[in-house]
């Protein structure tokens, strides 16, 4: 099984899906908006980590169930982010397929936005940032460690344990050199907007703003 592993914020997206979601619970919980602008301000200056900033905008969700929250990620994403989907991202997937690869989102965005995404691109197997549930309901927190860097690559191969993959012949694409752990994984490595320098073996590609 040969693997097209892609990035979703700023590779397949245009944008960030948490920024999205967090301007978007601004303007539909116009009473947290203070808090969460206040948030933001913090955040630049640096008094608070970006976690602590995306989990501000993740307490809209207390107390939901499944179905709900799920019912908020596809407004989310049918408002902010379909339309910041890369046609020459959708081209690609389909180019993977057609190739025999499969298709998968490996993402730090949260998991009711991510697996929205990836049912409307066609791709059934998503790995990303959860939300914490207890008694069926969210916490309105990330569970554990966020899909980002190392753990990205780890929470990659959990996912696909127990099946036989060949990484030496699969690719990943992202715009972000946080990257390079699950770059490390495959035999082709790509970063698809221009940036810094690269690591060893990654090709470039500028898929650019179209």
């Amino acid at each position: 099984m040969r693997l097209a592993i892609f990035d979703l914020d700023g590779t397949v997206l245009r944008c960030n899906s948490w920024h999205e979601f967090y301007g978007w619970t601004v303007q539909r919980h116009p009473l947290r908006a203070p808090a969460l602008i206040l948030r933001l301000a913090a955040r630049r200056l640096r008094l608070i980590d970006g976690r602590n900033l995306r989990e501000a905008a993740l307490r809209s969700l207390v107390g939901l169930d499944a179905e709900a929250v799920a019912r908020i990620g596809r407004k989310v994403c049918e408002e902010r982010l379909l339309g910041g989907v890369r046609p020459v991202a959708g081209r690609e997937i389909a180019r993977a397929r057609a190739e025999g690869a499969t298709p998968v989102l490996a993402t730090g965005a949260f998991d009711f936005l991510a697996r929205t995404l990836g049912t409307s691109l066609g791709i059934s197997e998503v790995v990303s940032s959860q939300l914490a549930y207890a008694n069926g309901r969210c916490l309105g927190r990330i569970e554990g460690e966020e899909t980002r860097g190392a753990a990205k690559a780890e929470k990659l191969r959990a996912h696909f344990a127990g099946r036989e993959i060949d990484w030496a012949a699969s690719r990943a694409y992202s715009d972000d050199v946080e990257d390079a752990p699950l770059w490390s994984l495959v035999g082709e490595p790509v970063m698809v907007a221009s940036g810094g320098r690269l690591p060893p073996r990654v090709r470039r590609e500028i898929w650019g703003f179209e």
